[in-house]
């Protein structure tokens, strides 16, 4: 019983670890010469695929989030003729993980899952459970102002425990905005 508590406990906490931060931008860009930006409202997409314009909270919790970050690193925010315009699109679904081991009497191999090393020892069975999670996902866009153009994307995948959206958000952005400006 305790090989089976401490494997599930070990499952999710892995779960918990898998959040990913993946980076893209344009390379003939050079992003020392950007001083300010503006925040423009994102969309939300809730489950089922639904979006929500009504989503005030998310809106905030991103544009501060996005704005402590880039403070920090020597940018302003400006409501007129900003250097960069940043959006974003949010969303969460619920997932679901099966896992399984091996238990029962005998060795572990290919062939003892009937069969033991000096013959027949008896069956041997596979446990399974199913994990359910939300899996929450933040695409933030970065476009230079002048040119219309898209010049930095980060997209940030995350599972979510205890659903807290500022604080999912909150942790997401700064992985995000680690890699910003990006070096080559």
């Amino acid at each position: 019983m305790k090989n089976k508590l401490f494997i599930v406990a070990l499952m999710l906490g892995a779960i918990g670890a898998q959040s990913q931060v993946h980076i893209d931008f344009d390379k003939k860009v050079d992003f020392t010469k950007y001083r300010t930006f503006k925040f423009e409202p994102g969309k939300v997409v809730r489950k089922l695929g639904l979006q929500d314009t009504t989503s005030t909270f998310m809106n905030q919790y991103i544009a501060e989030a996005i704005t402590k970050d880039l403070a920090a690193k020597g940018l302003t925010p400006t409501g007129k003729d900003p250097d960069l315009v940043i959006t974003y699109v949010a969303g969460a679904k619920e997932k679901k993980e099966v896992e399984n081991y091996m238990s029962g009497p005998g060795f572990y191999s290919p062939h003892s899952r009937f069969y033991g090393r000096t013959g027949w020892w008896g069956p041997q069975w596979n446990n399974f459970w199913v994990t359910h999670y939300e899996e929450g996902t933040i695409i933030i866009d970065v476009y230079d102002a002048k040119r219309d153009q898209l010049i930095w994307r980060a997209y940030a995948v995350s599972p979510i425990n205890n659903y807290n959206e500022q604080k999912f958000v909150n942790k997401e952005i700064a992985k995000s905005f680690k890699k910003y400006p990006p070096k080559e």
